[in-house]
């Protein structure tokens, strides 16, 4: 969950009505980057919902399960390749790859006499897997808990956000034909793998933390700003009859949120500043399967910038009403900015219900090269 879908989400707390979305939604895309496939498509469904218990609880949910094929992926065999960036498990040749996403996030509010605070439980997992060789494997769980405080008086409420957890990655890879077997290599920065582990070691394993502060200002309407600070750390370990840990990472996110919640419209931004700072750990000779650990060197430090703009406009037909949405990110660390647009039509059924379909187009460019997606997602609200 990036910074800006985290600003949406602790702003529905206090913005949003109740309300239930049930919808299916299926992508298809074409491009030029090897880590993310030259072709990708897919389906999700996803079901989210807030429901008032009364006039001062309120709970909030989300479930989703998403299914990707990409075709031609090449290079990193990992899952959360920009979270785990540089010290990638890569291999020179690649293939078809599919992707199960499991994600799952609940929580419960109260607002009494003026005090507002919650706390949510969010947990992923996925499933990553290519059917021939090299067949790399990962299976990801990404758990987090967060709470929130604050105080609300008339149409503003100043909050203070936290959040705790843990993330794992195991990654194995496969060989099944009788030609042989190639390379694989750990990466030990951005250009250069780990010479003494690449080769033959298959598995490996990404133990992490993360954890994070913030406070905001979050208007029902008005001007919304905050800052947020979120570190992230893991460890590689490769399993060589024991569990031996290569490389190291930390990164820092320091972010500056801001904004305006209108009636019909808002715009929501974030910028921040990335620092990542690696290590790696180096050793003597191997002894009955013991290596003996020499130092661990700082070996990788890089800076850079996020920034994220969204805003939408809602239009109220004589018939139901269109919401036009828009989205830039900019990642310097991966050399990209996505542009995406969306509109959103919302069609009475029947007392309460309503039917919505919402196209979707995204346009990904990475210095000289570019790739486009298109999203088409339909449901039901209530």
């Amino acid at each position: 969950m990036n910074i800006l879908t985290i600003l949406i989400v602790i702003t529905s707390l206090v913005t949003d009505t109740a309300q239930t979305d049930l919808s299916i939604s299926g992508s298809f895309g074409q491009g030029t980057q090897v880590i993310e496939g030259r072709q990708n498509g897919g389906f999700e469904v996803n079901a989210r919902s807030v429901y008032d218990i009364n006039a001062v609880s309120r709970v909030f949910g989300e479930a989703s399960y998403t299914w990707q094929d990409c075709k031609e992926t090449r290079w990193v065999d990992n899952a959360d390749y920009r979270q785990t960036a540089p010290y990638w498990t890569v291999d020179t040749i690649g293939g078809n790859a599919r992707r199960e996403i499991y994600y799952f996030r609940g929580g419960y509010r109260m607002l009494k006499n003026h005090v507002l605070w919650s706390a949510a439980l969010q947990f992923r997992a996925e499933q990553s897997y290519r059917m021939r060789d090299p067949r790399a494997k990962n299976k990801v769980s990404d758990l987090r808990i967060e709470a929130t405080i604050g105080y609300q008086w008339k149409r503003y409420a100043l909050s203070l956000m936290a959040y705790g957890g843990r993330y794992k990655q195991n990654n194995e890879i496969r060989f099944y034909s009788e030609l042989g077997e190639t390379t694989i290599y750990h990466m030990a920065n951005d250009e250069e793998p780990y010479a003494r582990f690449s080769n033959n070691n298959k598995i490996s394993y990404y133990s992490g933390y993360r954890a994070g502060v913030g406070v905001q200002l979050i208007p029902t309407t008005g001007f919304i700003a905050g800052v947020q600070y979120d570190w992230f750390s893991f460890t590689k370990e490769l399993s060589i009859n024991t569990q031996v840990p290569i490389t190291a990472l930390k990164t820092h996110t320091l972010s500056a949120q801001f904004g305006y919640i209108a009636t019909r419209w808002r715009v929501l931004g974030t910028a921040g500043i990335e620092l990542k700072r690696g290590q790696q750990y180096l050793y003597g000779e191997n002894a009955n399967n013991y290596y003996h650990l020499l130092l661990i060197a700082d070996n990788y430090s890089r800076n850079s910038v996020l920034a994220n703009l969204y805003g939408d406009y809602r239009l109220f037909l004589p018939i139901g009403d269109l919401l036009f949405a828009g989205r830039v990110d900019y990642d310097q660390f991966m050399q990209h900015v996505r542009e995406s647009v969306q509109v959103r039509y919302t069609f009475p059924i029947k007392n309460r219900y309503s039917w919505f379909v919402a196209p979707k187009a995204c346009l990904d460019q990475y210095d000289h090269a570019h790739s486009w997606q298109v999203v088409l997602q339909t449901g039901v609200t209530f």
